[in-house]
């Protein structure tokens, strides 16, 4: 009974990728590799009758000893010396970058996009898998630098080099209107959080989508707590047993009908989760969905980072009350609502655009 007790609380924990969870502690541990772009870069197919002309591809790069991918949607014409915006995917079953393709591929007139994946995820995209038993990561450090090596040395010089003008700034960078914005999605706010903090001459504005509530970032979970979590989640029986089901086809449409979506999920939605749905992509949603991202409080982060915020909730949310302290608590900080639940980049990415 007490095996079914704790597969019935992953089940319930897994997919909610909008709920509160938190990060291991973490330091620093030394400078990014300089990135490498691959010599080819692949286009995915765009299914949408009203596509945007400019094509999604799919790119790598090098981070640490990490082959990463990002996907890649370039600027449209005239919008190449706008500011740069990188997308920052949710982590749960079956998510990686390909979250963001629909708000991609409806933004027409765009200017340079990237959506990378983070550390461990996008095994579909050919990237590799996280072992924590030979490399360790601290979170959400780890793919925080992961993306910041992805900006200082693939998204600011191509920008860069699109100028015809010098910036005024330090660093040819001016924070308040030519960094770039930061979008991260659900439970991975922290991660968005945390790289604008680091980050104020890169990155001018951060917009957090249906994110944790304000007390919920801001509480840090007890050590002992997140070791009995993760230590569950990886269990090789009952963790291995709940992973199994929970990656089937029918328990995603169910949990994502029911906790992310405000009308049905569709079957680009289950396509996609059912392509990452593979062992090698566990052990990120391990570390997420066991809290490890709440392993600290972040209100010393929101406080202390300038970039102006815009937390976006969808309607059907019944926690975008919660989401009131953030205005208050924040300098420069906007509440708007949307149609759609918990995942609105999917629902709704015209609305989010």
């Amino acid at each position: 009974m007490f095996w079914m007790c704790r597969l019935v609380f992953l089940l319930g924990l897994v997919l909610h990728i909008s709920s509160t969870l938190a990060f291991l502690q973490g330091c620093n541990r030394g400078k990014s590799q300089r990135v490498v772009i691959s010599q080819q870069a692949t286009t995915l197919n765009n299914d949408s009758s009203k596509a945007s002309n400019n094509k999604i591809e799919l790119q790598r790069y090098n981070h640490k000893s990490f082959n990463l991918t990002y996907l890649y949607k370039e600027a449209a014409p005239g919008r190449e010396k706008d500011r740069p915006i990188i997308l920052i995917h949710p982590v749960g079953i079956g998510l990686s970058s390909w979250f963001w393709k629909r708000l991609m591929d409806s933004y027409e007139d765009n200017p340079p996009i990237y959506a990378p994946d983070l550390i461990g995820c996008g095994i579909d995209h050919g990237a590799d898998a996280w072992d924590p038993d030979t490399i360790g990561l601290f979170f959400p450090l780890s793919w925080v630098e992961g993306i910041e090596t992805l900006i200082n040395e693939i998204v600011i010089p191509n920008w860069r080099e699109s100028q015809t003008l010098q910036l005024p700034s330090m660093f040819g960078m001016n924070r308040q209107s030519n960094g770039c914005l930061v979008i991260a999605q659900g439970g991975l706010a922290p991660v968005g959080i945390m790289l604008a903090k680091r980050n104020p001459l890169t990155i001018s504005n951060l917009m957090l989508t249906s994110p944790p509530a304000y007390t919920d970032v801001t509480t840090a979970v007890p050590t002992a707590e997140l070791q009995r979590n993760y230590e569950f989640l990886r269990s090789p029986i009952f963790g291995s047993i709940a992973f199994n089901l929970l990656e089937s086809r029918a328990l995603i449409k169910f949990f994502s009908n029911r906790f992310l979506f405000q009308e049905e999920c569709d079957d680009d939605w289950l396509d996609e989760t059912d392509k990452e749905s593979v062992v090698a992509a566990r052990t990120p949603v391990q570390a997420f969905n066991a809290g490890l991202l709440q392993h600290r409080s972040f209100e010393e982060d929101l406080k202390e980072s300038p970039q102006p915020k815009l937390i976006v909730s969808g309607e059907g949310d019944k926690r975008a009350v919660d989401r009131q302290p953030y205005k208050e608590q924040l300098d420069t900080c906007s509440l708007t609502t949307i149609p759609g639940l918990n995942v609105l980049p999917w629902e709704s990415p015209k609305e989010v655009v």
